[in-house]
């Protein structure tokens, strides 16, 4: 699930490579460049609108609040909330990409849990740095004190739902990846219902999840030789990893052949 702008942009090398031609790595290097440079300018576009519109969306989310909304923001919240939800994620990636795919999967899914690790952990580093003060402190929306307890810009909960769905969108083919996006959609909007987070923490951590946690993937799964894995039991690629599932009497777990 690409941008339009990325869509628009690699339509002429895909063009290109469909005729058969021989595209030169400097052109397919600023292609991406520029594509990765128009990610940043639209983040930071739609960043800056939703600083615009931190105070008015506090303001309708206070005016929204029931039992129906505090419901429905409980489920965001544990979604987004990594200690809950990590280990049935992994574990289900794990047996779902054995199940379907099997060491191929298996990769895959060590890949995906790379880019959500990298993703999360990008915007720990960003709201930690960044020392924004949350709503509910009452400080107004442009208080910050580096380095310190506050942590608020950008959201930790949505980085972490929007990194799964990147994760997930860059390991599979046909539309898997829609409902994760729709509930990270639903975690973000929970963090501003609840008064947890700014309308802007809740972009910012949704798109360093959705643009770290893609790149994470994509890099691990080439480090895995996701893309060219040898079917069943091939042989190992040279100068390569394979990681199988390993099932022992006693346990399960993860064996790993250089």
């Amino acid at each position: 699930m690409l941008p339009l702008g990325a869509v628009l942009s690699l339509a002429p090398l895909h063009a290109a490579a469909q005729a058969g031609e021989m595209i030169p790595e400097a052109e397919v290097v600023a292609d991406r460049t520029g594509r990765m440079w128009r990610d940043l300018a639209l983040g930071a576009g739609v960043l800056g609108a939703a600083f615009l519109l931190d105070e008015p969306a506090r303001d309708v989310a206070g005016e929204l609040q029931g039992t129906l909304g505090d419901d429905l923001a409980g489920i965001g919240h544990g979604y987004g909330d990594w200690k809950r939800t990590a280990p049935f994620l992994a574990g289900g990636g794990l047996l779902l990409g054995v199940t379907l795919d099997g060491g191929r999967g298996v990769r895959k899914a060590t890949s995906a849990f790379f880019g959500v690790f990298v993703g999360s952990m990008s915007n720990t580093l960003l709201n930690w740095t960044l020392g924004r003060s949350r709503p509910r402190e009452e400080r107004g929306s442009l208080h910050f004190d580096p380095f310190r307890n506050n942590a608020s810009l950008g959201s930790g909960h949505t980085a972490y739902a929007f990194a799964i769905a990147a994760a997930v969108d860059e390991v599979t083919d046909g539309g898997w990846a829609i409902p994760f996006y729709a509930v990270a959609a639903g975690t973000g909007l929970a963090r501003i219902y609840g008064d947890r987070h700014w309308l802007s923490d809740v972009v910012a951590g949704g798109f360093v999840g959705l643009w770290v946690g893609r790149r994470a993937t994509r890099a691990a799964a080439g480090w895995l030789r996701v893309a060219g894995a040898p079917e069943a039991d091939d042989e190992v690629p040279a100068s390569g990893v394979r990681i199988e599932p390993l099932v022992l009497v006693d346990g399960v777990g993860l064996r790993l052949r250089f």
